[in-house]
């Protein structure tokens, strides 16, 4: 009787164990759910990758729309909505993010340092000055909110928090003092000076000069200082001083030059003074040019102010520049001035010809006439820092001709693509299971629990072959 007892209690078993082996499914819907999210970041990468954008947010998306409570992918979102140039959307996921983190002090910065990205984008400057503001009251050695920082700060004009904000970045990275603090804390003392500020923009040059003592814009800012202080002789000074570090700059520091020699000069009639201020001017490009070597750019402005003194001598010194520097726009120009100086109806002739003709330099020269050495960017005013890539004293004068352009715009904050993604954002690391592969997961998806296993085994024991048993399986599913 016991016997029969436990072989029906073995029968009982067996059977149950068939039955949970073939019907029991496992609850492995977060595994499931983490490999779906796995393969859309990676067909998210694709997308991006390929440049096709909308369906790279529609995946992100389908993502969100599963897990709402994963920040990643909305990091991810608004990341892309900011370099899709949709920066209302950009602006609302970060400030979903930053009013459900308040409790997360890391992820509540995280949000608010993509926040002062997204109005930096959209035209906001002053909302993300105090956006970065906040970031730094948080961390103080967050570097990516120092540069955008003082990006803004030089957008604004506020170049001397521009150069404080820049030194601590140096400070940070132990890179030591730099060519942009030294431009930014000029540009600081010429603001300065324009409020009539002389003591602080005294202070500025000081700082810049200790980190380069001969450049053109400390120079410049220099003589600005000196012509605002009515020292006309130190002004004077610094130009020519100017002139030689940076001669092709000719053309935009003659002007000041000339006016300074005017000023020392001012006790003399007006035709003796102005004789006197230019024979001081042709002095100095002389100097410089003894100094420096042949210049064509001193030559002419040498010449151009010639014409006051020496018409002839004037013209001979054009006509030698032109033969020399065919491709010289400014002298061909020059010459063309002199011939309608001179009223001979030939010889204005030719210099239009020269110029406007078929084969004239104006047929393909560009209109602007200063030219950024880095990017190219060019415009008709003179600048120090570039508005395309932002870097300071890379002007030089666009002289030669060149084949026609379209002309360039300043870059937009953020809105030129430099890439699939902003500097500094990336899509989130997908978040799987410690220890498992993609090809674990997607395995993980049909391997059958130890129990099936056994029923497996059991049904094949009993006569069924496997692919009968998967059969039915599929037939019950």
């Amino acid at each position: 009787m016991t016997a029969i007892i436990l072989l029906a209690l073995g029968l009982g078993g067996l059977a149950a164990g068939i039955l949970v082996g073939r019907y029991y499914v496992p609850d492995d819907r977060a595994l499931k759910r983490t490999a779906r999210h796995a393969r859309s970041y990676v067909k998210t990468i694709n997308l991006l990758l390929a440049r096709e954008r909308d369906a790279a947010v529609a995946e992100l998306v389908a993502v969100v729309a599963e897990n709402v409570d994963d920040v990643e992918p909305y990091f991810a979102l608004g990341a892309l909505f900011r370099n899709r140039g949709e920066w209302e959307r950009a602006i609302r996921v970060h400030q979903a993010i930053e009013l459900r983190s308040r409790d997360n002090r890391k992820q509540c910065l995280r949000a608010r340092y993509q926040l002062g990205l997204d109005f930096r984008a959209a035209g906001m400057p002053r909302r993300a000055t105090r956006a970065m503001e906040d970031c730094l009251s948080d961390d103080p050695k967050l570097i990516g909110a120092l540069r955008a920082l003082s990006g803004l700060y030089e957008e604004q004009g506020r170049f001397a928090e521009a150069a404080s904000t820049w030194k601590r970045i140096a400070k940070l990275e132990g890179t030591g003092d730099s060519q942009r603090e030294h431009h930014l804390l000029c540009a600081a003392a010429q603001r300065a000076i324009e409020n009539a500020d002389l003591d602080s923009a005294k202070r500025f040059l000081r700082d810049a000069e200790r980190i380069d003592d001969d450049s053109a814009h400390l120079l410049v800012a220099s003589a600005e200082l000196a012509a605002a202080k009515a020292n006309w002789q130190g002004a004077s000074a610094r130009l020519r001083q100017a002139l030689s570090v940076r001669p092709e700059l000719v053309a935009y520091l003659a002007g000041p030059l000339q006016a300074a020699e005017l000023e020392l000069h001012a006790e003399a009639s007006d035709d003796t003074r102005k004789q006197e201020a230019t024979r001081g001017v042709v002095a100095a490009l002389s100097e410089v040019q003894e100094h420096t070597g042949a210049q064509p750019l001193l030559a002419l402005a040498s010449a151009e102010m010639q014409v006051d003194l020496d018409d002839g001598q004037a013209r001979e010194q054009v006509e030698t520049l032109v033969r020399e520097n065919p491709k010289l726009l400014a002298a061909r120009v020059a010459s063309a001035r002199l011939a309608l100086r001179s009223g001979d109806s030939d010889r204005i002739q030719s210099e239009l010809d020269a110029l406007v003709g078929s084969e004239g330099l104006l047929a393909s020269a560009l209109v602007s006439s200063w030219a950024c050495s880095q990017c190219d960017y060019r415009s008709s005013y003179f600048f120090w820092r570039c508005e395309r890539c932002r870097n300071w004293g890379s002007v030089v004068r666009d002289t030669a001709a060149s084949p026609t352009l379209v002309p360039q715009e300043p870059r937009e904050r953020r809105a030129e693509e430099r890439g699939l993604l902003p500097s500094g954002d990336a899509l989130p690391v997908p978040r799987l299971e410690s220890g498992l592969s993609m090809h674990a997961l997607q395995k993980a998806e049909s391997r059958p629990s130890a129990l099936g296993r056994a029923g497996q085994w059991l049904s094949s024991a009993l006569g069924r072959t496997p692919s009968e048993s998967s059969k039915s399986e599929q037939d019950l599913d």
